[in-house]
């Protein structure tokens, strides 16, 4: 290997978030978008109109989801929305300026050799069924802190229009719907909502469901 693939091969390794919360708990995903999610779920909603940090010219957070960012703003809590439309290193500084702007001790830190939760959940020799993960094909994983936060992740990465347009149903209801229609729906896009299965093992069955008729590939595990 040359000098120039070595370099190239360097640069495509995937940089990781790491965060260490004052209470010493420590946040860190295959997925930066969820690390910075989790982080501000623990750092809680009443602290967010205090974050006046922009991305895209536009506030970071929101309580709006912005047409030209739709597919871009993920759910956090309480009715916010993150618009996630940048890459790991940008999420790193976007973690720094609220650090600074609500002056909390967190550690921030960007990396390649860090382990991740998920990690930690694959290698679980627990089988106890309350858990969910799932895997993409390019290696990423939807690994919530519980079940609801897995499936909607994993919603997200798949695209919940794609769902939608395939009209894909579970025991008779649709997936995913153009208005609220049934209690437990979760808002996961402009005017789409999901239909969130109370029982983890029928979360599980409807992510089977969705991965065979879009063929997609995942691997979809009870843990």
């Amino acid at each position: 290997m040359n000098n120039m693939e070595e370099n190239l091969r360097r640069r495509a390794v995937k940089k990781l978030l790491r965060v260490t919360m004052p209470d010493g708990k420590v946040i860190c995903h295959k997925s930066a978008t969820m690390t910075l999610i989790e982080v501000l779920k623990a750092i809680g909603s009443e602290n967010f109109p205090k974050i006046t940090t922009e991305n895209c010219h536009l506030p970071l957070l929101s309580k709006e989801i912005y047409p030209r960012y739709k597919e871009y703003m993920k759910p956090v809590c309480d009715g916010w929305y993150i618009n996630t439309q940048s890459d790991t290193e940008h999420k790193y500084m976007q973690l720094i300026s609220i650090k600074s702007k609500l002056g909390i001790p967190i550690e921030v830190e960007i990396g390649t050799d860090f382990i991740t939760s998920d990690a930690k959940i694959v290698q679980s020799t627990k089988k106890g069924g309350d858990k969910l993960l799932v895997k993409f094909p390019d290696g990423e994983y939807a690994a919530g802190m519980n079940p609801i936060d897995t499936l909607i992740d994993a919603i997200w990465h798949i695209g919940p229009e794609n769902i939608r347009r395939k009209e894909l149903t579970y025991k008779g209801k649709p997936i995913i719907t153009l208005s609220k229609m049934f209690n437990g729906q979760v808002q996961v896009g402009d005017n789409l909502w999901l239909t969130v299965p109370v029982q983890t093992k029928e979360k599980y069955k409807m992510l089977r469901i969705i991965d065979v008729m879009l063929r997609l590939g995942l691997e979809v595990t009870l843990i």
